[in-house]
C-alpha cells in the first residue's frame, strides 16, 4: 500500500515550494490574446516554482464565460491550483463622482473592488501563505497600499503598459469641455503620483521594455523595476509550421484588439492615409483585419474601404497568416512591446511597421523589419518585398532576434532576478538585525 505520509525527501520538496497568487483582469485561457499570453507566460513561471492560484474579475465578459467555454484545452493548460472570483465597483459616471474617486487616492482608470472581493483579497494576500502575489496592471491595485509591509514586500505590480505617456489621452473619449480637460490634467498628475508609489511601496514592478523602464523612472530607474520582456508562450518556433508568403497574392494582415484604441487609431490612420495608394499601385491588393470586439467605427471603416475584410472574434488566427504575404503594424502611441510582431516573426511573415510599432524591441529597420511613416514610405517598404532575398533574409532575421531575445528562458531569467530580489528584501525585512530607519513605521504598525 502507497504511504500516506510524505517521506523526509518529499517533506524537504514541499517546504522548499514557492506559493503564488495572480490577480488578472480576465481569467487567461484559453490563451488568445496578447494580455492572456502574458498572464499565463508569467503564471507558467512560477508554477514551475510551486502552486499557482489566480483571482480574476468575474463581472467581464470574457470572464466566467470563457472559462466555462474553454472545455479540454482549459484543463490541459490550467495550472492554478485555486480560483477565485472578483468584482469591482463600476466607475462614476459624472465627473464629480470621478473627481471624488481620484480624491480618495484612485485616479481613472484604477478602479475599486467590491468591498467583499477586497476583503477576499487581504485575506488572501495576509494569510493566504503566498510567498508572491503577481497583479496584472496597476489599475488592479486599488486598496493594496493599506496591507501589511511584509505582505507589501510580496506584491510584484506588472505595469506592462506606462499609461502616463501617449497611452494616456486613449483613456478619454475627445472632448473641448474645458472643465473635463482640466479633469483629466489633474488626473494624470495624480495617476503619476500613484504609479511612482507603487514603485516605491512594493515588492518590485515589472515592464515589457528599456524603454518603458526608462519613461517610468528616468535615468536612474529604482532597483526594484525589472524589464520582463514578453514571449510567445506555448507559441513556439516548429509549433505552427508555416509556408513561405513570398510567392502569395498582396494580402497584408493587421492584427489585435479591435476595442484597444491604439490599434483602433492606427488602424484608422492606415486606411485613410496610407492604403489607399498602396491599393491604387496593387489594384488586387487586400487587408485582413483580424482582432476582438472591433469598435463601430471599424467595422464601419472596414465596410466602406475597397478590398479590406474584417474578421471578428476568430478562434485562431494562424490561417490569416498563412494567407497574408505581409503583416503591418501601423501603431502610433502606446507603450510595452508587441506581440503581433513576435508572433509574425515566429509565423515567417516580414513586418511592416511605423517605429512606434517596434518600439521596446531590439530591432533594427532594414534588418528585422521594414519602416514607413506614410503612404510612400509605405509602398517602398513593401515594394522592398518583390526581391525574394530581402522578403527571406527579413524571415529569418527577425525569426532570429525572438528566439535569442524574446524567448521562455529569456523571460525566466528575467523573473529569477524578481523573485531573489523579493527573497533578499523579505530576508532582511525579517532580520533581527534589521531596523527601521527614522521617521518610518516599524512592521508591527502594519499588523
Amino acid at each position: 500500500m502507497k504511504d500516506q505520509f510524505p517521506s523526509l525527501t518529499d517533506s524537504f520538496a514541499v517546504s522548499s515550494m514557492k506559493k503564488t497568487l495572480v490577480i488578472s483582469d480576465r481569467f487567461p485561457l484559453p490563451e488568445k490574446f496578447g494580455a492572456d499570453i502574458r498572464t499565463m507566460n508569467l503564471a507558467r513561471y512560477f508554477a514551475g516554482l510551486g502552486l499557482v492560484d489566480i483571482a480574476y474579475l468575474s463581472d467581464l465578459p470574457s470572464g466566467l464565460r470563457q472559462m466555462a467555454g474553454a472545455g479540454g484545452h482549459l484543463e490541459k493548460e490550467d495550472v492554478f491550483s485555486g480560483k477565485y472570483c472578483l468584482q469591482k465597483l463600476e466607475y462614476p459616471r459624472t465627473l464629480r463622482g470621478r473627481f471624488g474617486m481620484s480624491v480618495r487616492g484612485f485616479p481613472y482608470p484604477v478602479r475599486e473592488y467590491s468591498k467583499a472581493s477586497m476583503e477576499k483579497l487581504v485575506a488572501l494576500i495576509e494569510f493566504g501563505g503566498y510567498d508572491f502575489v503577481l497583479v496584472r496592471y496597476l489599475r488592479n491595485t486599488a486598496g493594496f497600499f493599506g496591507l501589511s509591509q511584509a505582505a507589501k514586500m510580496k506584491v510584484i505590480v506588472d505595469i506592462d503598459d506606462v499609461l502616463t505617456l501617449s497611452l494616456y489621452d486613449t483613456l478619454f473619449t475627445p472632448t473641448n469641455n474645458a472643465l473635463r480637460k482640466l479633469f483629466r490634467a489633474i488626473n494624470k498628475a495624480l495617476l503619476t503620483y500613484y504609479q511612482t508609489r507603487c514603485v516605491t511601496a512594493f515588492g518590485a514592478c515589472l515592464v515589457c521594455s528599456e524603454k518603458d523602464k526608462l519613461d517610468l523612472w528616468g535615468e536612474k530607474a529604482s532597483e526594484s523595476i525589472f524589464v520582463v520582456p514578453n514571449t510567445l508562450g506555448m507559441r513556439g518556433p516548429g509549433k505552427l509550421p508555416m509556408g513561405s508568403g513570398f510567392a502569395g497574392r498582396h494580402i497584408l494582415l493587421f492584427i489585435g484588439a479591435l476595442h484597444y484604441q491604439p490599434n483602433v487609431s492606427g488602424l484608422l490612420w492606415f486606411l485613410e492615409n496610407v492604403y489607399p495608394l498602396y491599393r491604387n499601385v496593387y489594384p488586387d491588393a487586400v487587408l485582413l483585419v483580424v482582432g476582438r470586439d472591433p469598435l463601430p467605427e471599424v467595422i464601419e471603416a472596414c465596410a466602406r474601404s475597397k478590398g479590406v475584410e474584417l474578421h471578428p472574434d476568430v478562434p485562431d488566427v494562424v490561417e490569416y497568416y498563412k494567407d497574408c504575404r505581409a503583416v503591418v503594424v501601423p501603431l502610433l502611441e502606446g507603450s510595452g512591446t508587441r506581440l503581433k510582431v513576435l508572433e509574425a516573426a515566429l509565423l515567417e511573415r516580414p513586418i511592416i511597421s511605423t517605429r512606434k510599432g517596434v518600439e521596446g524591441l531590439d530591432v533594427v529597420s532594414g534588418v528585422h523589419f521594414l519602416e514607413f511613416n506614410d503612404d510612400r514610405s509605405f509602398c517602398e517598404a513593401y515594394r522592398a518585398l518583390s526581391n525574394e532575398s530581402v522578403y527571406d533574409a527579413l524571415v529569418a532575421s527577425a525569426e532570429t532576434m525572438v528566439l535569442e531575445r524574446y524567448s521562455n528562458s529569456a523571460l525566466s531569467a528575467s523573473m529569477s532576478k524578481v523573485v531573489a530580489y523579493i527573497d533578499s528584501r523579505k530576508a532582511k525585512m525579517s532580520s533581527p538585525r534589521s531596523h527601521t530607519p527614522a521617521g518610518q513605521p516599524s512592521d508591527e504598525a502594519f499588523n
